[in-house]
């Protein structure tokens, strides 16, 4: 009898044993990580545009007068300024890739003479969530330190439209905020006859945080 109750006992407790070893009870706890990322975008806001005379300085340059305020600043060039789409805006070797979705600043003189100056102020507006920087860039893809004055040439190599582009130089834009530019373009005396010329300028905007390398 005692020999029968041990070997109970000893059963009784094997049962215990591997009941713990398989009803474990247990709870988990789980981290979700989940990332939403934000966009950088802008395009241009508003605009103006003034029109002048240059009249010869004496010294190889220009005395501008705006068109209309004397009977010599003579309403004769025209200078129009439009948004629309010009070429696919995202340049490779600026490595932009948000789309070709932006409507581009268009400038067009016409019946310029030497002499003639058309300037323009227009803003820049962030409507993207992230903050940017904008830096300007000429259409070889050389940066722009603001101020800056570059030049269109002919097939000679002479200068014969110069123009100068004025802004705070990697201005900091937050969202729905803008910055202001103005560029300033003057025919020059070497400038030929019923004949067009045309550059373009890139502003890029990059994150705030990332410098240009």
């Amino acid at each position: 009898m005692k020999k029968l109750t041990t070997t109970a006992i000893a059963t009784l407790a094997v049962l215990i044993a591997v009941g713990v070893a398989f009803a474990l009870w247990a709870d988990v706890l789980k981290i979700k990580v989940e990332v939403n990322t934000g966009n950088v975008d802008v395009e241009f806001g508003s605009y103006s545009m003034t029109e002048y005379v240059g009249f010869p300085d004496g010294n190889g340059g220009w005395s501008f007068v705006q068109e209309g305020s004397n009977p010599e600043a003579k309403d004769v060039g025209q200078c129009t300024v439009t948004l629309q789409d010009i070429e696919d805006e995202e340049d490779s070797g600026l490595g932009t890739p948000a789309g070709n979705n932006d409507l581009d600043l268009k400038i067009s003189i016409s019946n310029g003479y030497p002499g003639y100056k058309c300037e323009v102020e227009f803003k820049v507006v962030n409507r993207g969530t992230i903050p940017v920087k904008l830096y300007f860039f000429d259409q070889s893809g050389n940066r722009l330190t603001l101020p800056a004055t570059f030049t269109i040439q002919n097939n000679a190599g002479q200068d014969v439209v110069t123009c100068t582009l004025s802004g705070t130089d990697g201005a900091q834009v937050h969202t729905d905020e803008s910055a202001t530019y103005t560029l300033s373009c003057v025919v020059q005396q070497s400038a030929s006859e019923n004949t067009q010329y045309s550059t373009q300028i890139y502003i890029q905007a990059r994150q705030w945080n990332e410098p240009l390398s």
